[in-house]
């Protein structure tokens, strides 16, 4: 049962913030030798093998049922699949640090969901403001002439904030799983979508041709078990010590380690528009929570 976070907590939490501002950095040097189909499949084979060996080595029983495998799927499908391969797809065209800061976003469509598909989450004034706060953000994000630009800036942004909708809805199918631990279910949902990535990955990619740099090797390690497999640990960690409320205090971390991360080491620039956008974004998520 969840009890009040201590130093402890705050101090995974700080880490496990680092570390998924961090994948955002580690996507971009990755794309420099690889395409993001390869970014999604070895990122999801890595997290995946490093999740069944931890489930292994514990003993840990998977789910059963094909209730519970049917959830598993359809997490898998759209809280790995798509968004492992539309943030990579829309990094190609945006900066490391505008796409962490576009997910930031993930929270509001969480109370747009429960709105409409809980009896017992319905919108609070305080709450619709929060919403509008948030994607006016957004708005400052694409800019006024995004839309209209031709470089590909707006599909870029676009393909983050779908890949953010597709963890919540997964989130939420989460929530229905029934008896099985956290572990069990993190290893099962990638197992699932490894099953699907690598026939893909070696069809398409034939990964036996690639030609790969050291930096996009380790990029792509760094990836798969420390912002993924090990990441996804400590999520649980502290869902089953602190709680999912005080997990949710990671939304206002990860934009901030994936713009420091992207200054400092892919000279990346933040204009007053977004930064902006950053202030409205996370004031929308304080204001949402309960």
């Amino acid at each position: 049962m969840p009890r009040q976070p201590d130093r402890v907590d705050y101090i995974v939490l700080f880490v496990l913030g680092a570390l998924w501002g961090s994948s955002f950095g580690a996507i971009k040097i990755a794309l420099i030798g690889v395409t993001p189909l390869t970014v999604m499949s070895v990122r999801i084979l890595l997290a995946g093998a490093a999740l069944l060996i931890l489930t292994l080595i514990r003993r840990t029983p998977f789910p059963s049922g094909w209730r519970n495998w049917s959830k598993i799927g359809w997490m898998a499908i759209l809280g790995v699949l798509m968004p492992f391969f539309l943030i990579p797809w829309g990094q190609q065209q945006i900066d490391s640090s505008l796409a962490s800061i576009l997910l930031s976003v993930t929270p509001l469509f969480a109370l747009i969901l429960g709105h409409f598909f809980s009896e017992h989450e319905k919108f609070t004034v305080r709450q619709l403001a929060a919403i509008l706060v948030g994607f006016t953000g957004v708005l400052f994000v694409f800019g006024e002439n995004a839309v209209f630009s031709t470089n590909g800036n707006f599909w870029g942004q676009a393909a983050v904030i779908l890949a953010g909708l597709g963890y919540t809805v997964s989130g939420v199918i989460a929530t229905r799983v029934e008896e099985a631990s956290a572990d069990s279910v993190s290893a099962s949902i990638f197992i699932f979508a490894s099953v699907i990535a690598l026939p893909l990955w070696l069809f398409i990619e034939r990964p036996w041709n690639l030609q790969l740099e050291t930096e996009s090797i380790l990029a792509l390690i760094h990836l798969g078990i420390v912002s993924t497999g090990i990441a996804f640990l400590m999520r649980y960690y502290i869902i089953l010590r602190a709680g999912a409320v005080f997990l949710s205090y990671v939304a206002f971390l990860i934009p901030m380690f994936g713009i420091l991360f992207g200054i400092l080491f892919l000279g990346e620039s933040i204009s007053v528009n977004t930064m902006a956008a950053v202030v409205l974004i996370l004031s929308g998520v304080y204001l949402g929570r309960k």
